[in-house]
């Protein structure tokens, strides 16, 4: 089947996932992620794409990139993950697709959009609960902006930005925003199996999942964890719990109870936010 051509962004701001095949742990540790980290930096110098963030996860990576056309932003992928592709094949002694897909992407249409998808992406590995703190994670682009660039350069806080410095009050303003309503929005790449995860579960409370649903606090701990950390249907997911699909959709919508002291709310002003270069 012929691939269908990608449609250019009016605003060439792009947010692309590309994820191992049947969800293998193609980034299983730090030597794959970096050889991973070092063939995107290598293909940035031979393509007219820049790259504004990064986090790559055990099996998928999330990107977003500027790009002044659907094509050059295709072309960059293809030659970033062809690359990873044969290395990873060679060192494995294994032949086939080492991804899932070519890659996914979403086009950016907003300030506000934007600026969520740079939270989000630096904030995978905390919905993740692989680290408590988006610095704590040492393969995302989070400490680049805070500390020395790598991948991240001053184009690329330009472009977030309007500025290549005095960025980092807006930056940390950024990460700070309380928009659980729109991170939905993004398109989510999950690290888990359902039945993985139920079994850590019932190994960290030390309950099996039919004790675990008799405690409602805990259930809706058990199932927003499972449904953000994992690519389980409501219907599966109220299968395995064997409650009804409404108590599963009732309990991920429900709100949970912040202090303002632990989650500082930041209203954006529209004079704060550089406008989104549109072609």
């Amino acid at each position: 089947m012929p691939r269908i051509a990608r449609k250019n962004s009016s605003s060439c701001f792009y947010h692309v996932m590309v994820q191992g095949i049947n969800k293998e742990h193609i980034f299983k540790d730090e030597k794959w992620i970096e050889k991973y980290k070092k063939f995107m930096q290598e293909k940035l110098e031979e393509s007219e794409v820049t790259i504004l963030a990064y986090c790559v996860m055990i099996n998928h990576v999330h990107l977003l990139i500027h790009s002044d056309s659907s094509a050059n932003l295709s072309k960059y992928m293809q030659k970033l993950n062809s690359a990873y592709s044969k290395f990873y094949n060679v060192v494995n002694e294994r032949i086939g697709y080492v991804f899932r897909d070519r890659f996914r992407s979403q086009e950016i249409c907003s300030e506000r959009q934007l600026y969520t998808c740079l939270k989000y992406i630096h904030n995978n590995p905390v919905k993740a609960n692989i680290v408590s703190f988006m610095y704590e994670y040492p393969y995302s682009s989070y400490n680049e902006f805070v500390n020395e660039k790598d991948i991240i350069t001053k184009e690329s806080i330009k472009l977030l930005f309007n500025t290549e410095e005095n960025y980092m009050e807006q930056f940390n303003k950024v990460h700070l925003i309380d928009d659980e309503e729109n991170i939905d929005e993004f398109i989510d790449l999950k690290e888990k199996d359902v039945l993985d995860f139920i079994y850590e579960i019932e190994n960290k409370y030390g309950r099996k999942i039919s004790e675990i649903k008799k405690d409602k606090s805990l259930l809706r701990k058990v199932i927003k964890a499972a449904r953000m950390q994992t690519d389980v249907t409501l219907v599966k997911l109220a299968s395995i719990l064997n409650v009804s699909k409404s108590t599963v959709e009732n309990y991920e919508r429900k709100k949970w109870k912040k202090e303002p002291s632990q989650i500082p709310k930041w209203k954006k002003e529209p004079s704060q936010f550089p406008k989104i270069e549109r072609m």
